[in-house]
């Protein structure tokens, strides 16, 4: 199994300079057993982008744990859902017509979002403003009230952690786009 110092990290990244998917986000992944993120926006097309480093972790035993704000697409947010009833209905009975994929260049991003959940290596949270009681403050739903802290932490088998922040999101353009 890889660790996170059988790499030479760079000090930073930059989607100007680097390939940052490619030079960072999936060895950084392939070496992790946990990675734990918060972000102010998701997309699902991530998980496809970076299936490789993603099927390695989850090979490892690795989960991830996402704090995300609360813009979500329709269809990830159903995904989300079918992957948590899917995680509920194999703690129920094991289902005989599921079938892991060999690898997860044969899923699509909605299904690794599901299959992700269901089989315990994904958790995510969303970040909503909350009123004084605790309760959520609808009210606040709005692109000038969002949560959009940005860090991301991997941790290998012996314990190391590679940690970042920036501008970027959980999503293909956060990763990929020139500034």
């Amino acid at each position: 199994m890889k660790s996170l110092r059988n790499k030479s990290w760079k000090i930073s990244y930059s989607s100007n300079g680097d390939n940052t998917i490619a030079d960072f986000y999936i060895p950084a992944l392939s070496a992790a057993v946990q990675y734990d993120r918060k972000s102010g926006f998701f997309s699902s097309y991530i998980l496809s982008r970076v299936a490789r480093g993603l099927g390695t972790m989850v090979d490892n035993g690795g989960k991830m744990r996402l704090i995300m704000g609360c813009e979500f697409t329709p269809q990830d947010l159903e995904a989300i859902q079918k992957g948590y009833s899917l995680r509920d209905a194999l703690w129920e009975r094991l289902d005989a017509s599921f079938t892991p994929p060999e690898n997860f260049a044969q899923l699509k991003h909605l299904e690794i979002l599901s299959w992700l959940i269901a089989n315990e290596c994904l958790d995510i949270k969303i970040a909503v403003p909350l009123k004084q009681n605790g309760l959520p403050d609808v009210e606040q739903l709005d692109s000038k009230h969002i949560f959009h802290e940005k860090v991301g932490i991997f941790t290998d088998i012996n314990g190391d952690k590679l940690v970042f922040n920036g501008s970027n999101n959980e999503s293909i353009g956060g990763w990929e786009k020139k500034c």
